[in-house]
């Protein structure tokens, strides 16, 4: 699925319900949470979403496009079997705000650069 670069949470969960053909109840099921949730979410009103990752794995989206509106080359499809403290190290990576996230997100690919340039 090629999907647009998009800034904003609200409209990334409003653009996927279209493609997908699907109803925010619809959404909250496949994303364990509830209808309320997303509809506060489609109306920029949710602050920390902690079902995002479950939302991109069950729809086999890339984490980066849902948290940042941004397709990276890691899918969700790469995330499977993940440890206990990898899902705990995620779990609390989406307890973040969105703004914490987008810091740690550049760390983590900054430190992956300078890795990849000692090699």
């Amino acid at each position: 699925m090629n999907l647009k670069s998009m800034p904003n949470l609200a409209d990334r969960l409003q653009y996927i319900r279209q493609i997908k053909n699907l109803s925010q109840a619809e959404l909250a099921e496949i994303a364990g949470t509830t209808q309320q949730a997303i509809q506060q979410a489609e109306k920029g009103k949710a602050r920390q979403p902690r079902y995002l990752h479950n939302l991109a794995m069950a729809l086999d989206l890339s984490i980066e496009w849902v948290l940042f509106g941004t397709e990276e080359k890691i899918s969700t499809t790469d995330l499977s079997g993940f440890s206990e403290k990898s899902a705990e190290v995620l779990d609390n990576f989406f307890a973040m705000p969105e703004e914490d996230q987008e810091l740690i997100f550049k760390l983590m690919k900054s430190r992956q650069k300078n890795d990849a340039d000692k090699s």
